[in-house]
């Protein structure tokens, strides 16, 4: 995960939030990766709210750009 520099992150709509993504949940999830004691990188992002993702039984899809 250190080697992460950008993620893109999509977030379908939840049904238990009326439809509104996750944010504060993506963000505590963002927050065990990075800024940690383990890995004090932080990272470029983007946090995007998409109709409905190709597998609809998932909330999240994560794009990651890596460099070494």
């Amino acid at each position: 995960m250190a080697d992460v520099i950008k993620l893109t992150v999509f977030v379908a709509g939840d049904p238990q939030l009326g439809g509104k993504m996750d944010l504060a949940g993506m963000n505590d999830a963002f927050k065990l990766y990075f800024g940690t004691a383990e890995n004090p990188n932080t990272v470029a992002r983007s946090t995007v709210q998409v109709a409905a993702l190709a597998a609809p039984q998932f909330l999240v899809e994560i794009e990651a750009t890596a460099a070494r």
